[in-house]
């Protein structure tokens, strides 16, 4: 029996057109609310979270923004005379030490072919000329580290550490390199001693504090230091910065160069707004600094932490370790 075909009524297909026609408005207005709710989120003011480093105003005590290191490198008995015009002017020296020359008197070679004779303080009198000062690491027998393998430059640094906390009975947690030599592979071996910052000889012409604080780059030599002098007295910083100074006392000698550092360290000595201080003592509180956490706009400094100093809408405040401040 053959099959009839069946013909769509007229009204059924009419019926069709209009439900699709619904079908397509409800689809264009849910398309049209899609891209409005798109939109409005790209227009959120509400502000990010943001890390720690980035939203909390840390002063170095006292509300400073400004440090200075003064940094000297071998031991020489020159130092005897420099640490005396830092005490007069109250300036905090480091004094980078090789340990392995002390007490007796070495003959070095410099670049241009000649030679120096240099005499080091004796065991005796370290702990008194430094007393007011931070005493470093400078390699115990002060060799280039880029040229000595791993484990001789392990022995050149446990051996320092060892010898210099005995007879200051001080913890050392900074080191010069000796020559200034390094680079990210030494600095990774030097990570393993507990020295907690290590500086180079490499100049930055800046007052930035150091991204890696085991390839720490100074500001200058001391033969600059005036030339940045009024740039820093004139600075008036937002965030943490230091002025690092590094240099060798047996090149100041008696002459020009020596009035240039006497005029220095008065012309910088007693201001209010700079923190006079070692590099490992700045290195810790920038360690510390790094472990203060923010979450829901409490600030909270972790128990056996230093304290560190806030600058706050309500002014500077000091957070003791184990304590929270709400902002």
């Amino acid at each position: 029996m053959d099959r009839q075909n069946k013909k769509t009524s007229p009204f059924c297909k009419q019926k069709e057109k209009m439900i699709f026609k619904m079908i397509g408005k409800v689809i264009k207005k849910l398309l049209f609310c899609f891209i409005v709710l798109i939109l409005l989120q790209g227009f959120d003011e509400s502000p990010p979270d943001k890390p720690a480093d980035t939203s909390i105003d840390f002063t170095y005590p006292g509300g400073k923004h400004k440090a200075l290191i003064m940094s000297f490198d071998d031991g020489c008995i020159a130092d005897i005379t420099l640490a005396a015009l830092f005490d007069k002017y109250k300036i905090i020296g480091t004094f980078n030490i090789s340990s392995g020359p002390i007490g007796t008197t070495q003959i070095w070679s410099v670049k241009n072919g000649d030679t120096i004779r240099q005499s080091y303080l004796s065991e005796k009198t370290i702990l008194k000329i430094y007393k007011n000062h931070e005493i470093a690491a400078h390699g115990a027998t002060h060799k280039n580290f880029l040229k000595i393998g791993k484990e001789e430059i392990l022995e050149q640094i446990n051996v320092d550490i060892q010898k210099l906390s005995f007879l200051t009975k001080r913890k050392i947690n900074s080191i010069a390199y000796p020559f200034g030599a390094a680079n990210d592979s030494v600095s990774k071996i030097v990570a393993t001693t507990g020295i907690t910052n290590a500086r180079t000889v490499k100049s930055t012409n800046n007052f930035e504090l150091p991204e890696n604080l085991l390839l720490w780059n100074p500001t200058c030599r001391d033969d600059k230091a005036l030339d940045f002098l009024d740039d820093y007295l004139k600075l008036n910083p937002k965030k943490l910065s230091v002025f690092y100074v590094w240099g060798h006392s047996w090149e100041l000698g008696n002459g020009k160069r020596w009035d240039n550092m006497v005029q220095f360290c008065k012309s910088i000595s007693n201001r209010k707004d700079i923190w006079y201080v070692g590099s490992g003592t700045l290195a810790n509180y920038i360690n510390a600094t790094k472990k203060v956490k923010i979450k829901d706009n409490i600030i909270t400094n972790p128990k056996g932490n230093l304290i560190v100093w806030l600058n706050l809408s309500s002014g500077v405040t000091r957070l003791k370790p184990g304590n929270h401040i709400k902002i």
